[in-house]
């Protein structure tokens, strides 16, 4: 298929995903965000309910991220960044498995690496290592702008196509327990980087992706490769088996 084609139908997906966002029901997606994580993850939906309240108890991230969210505002550049309500589906999710190393692709200016690297901060320690293009988001801000400084310590950027740099990212840092992505959602690429992350995650790991309501394509490779998961809001799930065997990732 060639690129204006693609280009074309990533562009009709992206206003139909605009449409169904206006038919979603957010709040009673997030009410609901517990029980459809308990299903994937070791946890209850108590356990999980009393880390969404940890988060909203989190004064010294609250403060720092709403300074940082009104710096963009003030600086009138677009605010084109993760939602906090999926941040909170990661920042659970970090929570309830106590990960320690994590793999982003896609962060601008840094809503999800902001939520993931408060968890790490919780869980006492771990690394998130980030892929995005050499540049930056609009505006005088660099990438992950809105990390708070003392989560800093714990994030390292990786600028480069994820194409060229995830793999050899991957075989240095892995076993990973989290992979997100959150880069080109077109679906060559999205199929690129799951394939590629999958045969990294340490048994019991998840695979965590962005955006998934633009295809089928998260619910069919997760179903394909044998990981039980859910979506809340915009944010797919899927976790591995906690055994020793590995899906056929060739699959999807």
């Amino acid at each position: 298929m060639t690129t204006p084609l693609r280009d074309a139908i990533y562009a009709v997906r992206k206003a139909r995903l605009g449409l169904e966002r206006r038919r979603l029901d957010y709040g009673r997606e997030t009410r609901e965000r517990a029980e459809r994580l308990a299903d994937v993850l070791p946890a209850s939906a108590a356990e999980l309910r009393a880390y969404e309240q940890e988060y909203d108890d989190l004064e010294w991230f609250h403060e720092s991220y709403a300074d940082r969210v009104a710096e963009i505002h003030e600086a009138g550049v677009a605010t084109d960044t993760t939602h906090w309500r999926d941040g909170v589906t990661l920042y659970v999710v970090c929570r309830a498995l106590a990960v320690e190393t994590v793999v982003e692709t896609g962060v601008l200016f840094g809503s999800f690496d902001a939520h993931i690297l408060a968890a790490l901060s919780e869980n006492g320690g771990g690394t998130l290592y980030a892929v995005d293009l050499p540049g930056g988001p609009p505006g005088p801000f660099e990438y992950g702008h809105l990390i708070p400084d003392r989560c800093r310590d714990h994030w390292e950027l990786r600028e480069g196509d994820a194409r060229e740099v995830l793999p050899e990212l991957l075989e240095t840092v892995g076993p990973v327990d989290l992979f997100l992505h959150d880069s080109d959602h077109r679906l060559p690429h999205m199929r690129f980087e799951y394939e590629t992350a999958l045969a990294h995650l340490t048994p019991g790991g998840v695979l965590a992706s962005h955006d998934v309501r633009l295809s089928r394509l998260f619910d069919r490779f997760t179903e394909a490769n044998g990981l039980r998961s859910c979506v809340v809001c915009d944010t797919g799930i899927g976790r591995l088996p906690s055994s020793s065997a590995r899906p056929d990732s060739s699959r999807s």
